[in-house]
């Protein structure tokens, strides 16, 4: 898992207003770095890795929800939504490195069980061995292996189109705009001394 982007300049006595605000840039830049990598179909860690950048911002927006309501309400389901389809297509990712390993095992083991046999039998015997090993039977657990293999990447085929449909959506729809406007929120004056980080009012649900 990436590793989140620091947050500099937060003030623990300052405005909450000026510390959510930077908090939320911060979280915002580090969720458009992965820009480039969604048009890569292959790039598995980099869609992993904005997977998890989606859940920071997303928790950044709820965690300042009194700040930013009703604007950042848009924008937490928004991520949300991302979020759902980027773990679906982890989820995919993650069966198939399983299936891959379960493929990789058969066939250390069925190498194993060629060579045990190559090293017990007369010389004569190693062509039919090898033969046989070649041309694996009905119930040889690969062929299995191999088509649900072919499934899942299919799977994930379609989970992936349906992440740069709705990445591509969300452009047109104006979210990075409007993130944009959400994290340059100026500071109110009648309201820098009165809103501290950390004040038990702001606290308070619904606020």
């Amino acid at each position: 898992m990436s590793r989140a982007w620091p947050v500099k300049g937060i003030e623990p006595d300052g405005p909450l207003l000026e510390n959510a605000r930077r908090v939320l840039q911060v979280r915002v830049a580090e969720f458009y770095s992965y820009t480039v990598t969604v048009p890569i179909e292959s790039a598995v860690t980099a869609h992993h890795d904005l997977r998890i950048a989606t859940k920071r911002l997303r928790y950044t927006l709820e965690m300042f929800r009194s700040v930013f309501a009703p604007a950042g309400d848009r924008q937490i389901e928004r991520t949300k939504t991302l979020q759902e389809v980027l773990g679906n297509l982890h989820d995919s990712d993650v069966r198939i490195k399983m299936i891959e390993d379960e493929v990789a095992a058969v066939a250390v083991e069925q190498v194993g069980a060629v060579s045990r046999a190559l090293a017990g039998a007369p010389a004569d015997d190693h062509v039919a061995i090898t033969t046989s090993a070649l041309r694996p039977p009905p119930d040889d657990p690969r062929r299995g292996l191999y088509s649900l293999l072919g499934r899942e990447y299919a799977t994930r085929r379609q989970q992936y189109r349906e992440f740069v449909d709705l990445w591509l959506s969300l452009e047109r729809d104006g979210m990075r705009s409007d993130l944009a406007r959400l994290s340059s929120l100026p500071v109110p004056a009648d309201r820098a001394d009165a809103v501290q980080l950390g004040s038990d009012d702001d606290a308070k649900p619904g606020r």
